[in-house]
């Protein structure tokens, strides 16, 4: 079984969840060196200090000279930045993937209006992930990652379809909400919810530890990619 992002066809279905501070580029290397073949998702970066061009943030954006796909993890509450955040990455040639984060729970990313905390707001989701996706070539993959809610799950169904009409080409779904934080369980099941809406891969997150749980994960959220 292959997963496709974009172009790449990589040899199994399992992604690395970014990580900040953690999924950067010497991490994923030897991720790479012992697992070839998945797709590894650069850290979280916000969008406005790529638009006014920080050092900081642009050291964080960088990838190994054979990686492939270049995958971007970015976030944001304003479309305008997002979008031209997306195009300055793409149109440089330095990314090939933009995953857009609606999940982080960290209080610092929720405090500045992004993350899990746009979760309350559908609208504003479709209206993030359609300026990313109008920004970038249709040959750029753009992918989102979700909870299923801020405070609670009723959101849930109107974000995923928010995204779907927003235009992602995949959706990772961590099947708890921001008030669960990392508490288990994960409810795989709800994502399966979500499998029912769309005609995108949906891929399931959240307390995936063993071959077990990823057994499990798969058959009760109706996800073939983990």
């Amino acid at each position: 079984m292959t997963f496709k992002i974009g172009a790449h066809e990589l040899s199994a279905p399992v992604v690395l969840a970014p990580m900040a501070g953690v999924t950067n580029a010497p991490f994923r290397e030897l991720c790479r060196r012992y697992a070839p073949g998945l797709v590894y998702v650069n850290e979280m970066a916000m969008a406005t200090p790529v638009v006014h061009k920080n050092a900081k943030t642009d050291r964080m954006i960088s990838f190994g000279p054979d990686e492939q796909p270049r995958s971007q993890q970015l976030y944001g509450s304003d479309p305008e930045i997002m979008g031209r955040a997306v195009h300055i990455l793409c149109d440089a040639g330095r990314v090939d993937h933009i995953d857009i984060n609606f999940g982080c729970p960290a209080k610092t990313v929720n405090r500045s209006d992004g993350g899990a905390i746009l979760l309350r707001e559908p609208l504003r989701v479709g209206a993030i992930a359609a300026a990313v996706r109008r920004a970038v070539p249709a040959s750029i993959p753009v992918t989102a990652k979700i909870r299923l809610g801020f405070e609670d799950r009723s959101p849930f169904l109107d974000n995923v379809r928010a995204l779907a009409d927003a235009g992602v080409d995949e959706l990772a779904i961590h099947a708890r909400t921001r008030s669960d934080g990392y508490k288990p369980p994960a409810w795989w099941d709800e994502i399966a919810r979500a499998v029912e809406l769309v005609d995108f891969p949906v891929i399931a997150n959240g307390e995936i530890w063993s071959p077990d749980d990823s057994r499990r994960a798969r058959a009760a959220s109706h996800c073939a990619d983990l």
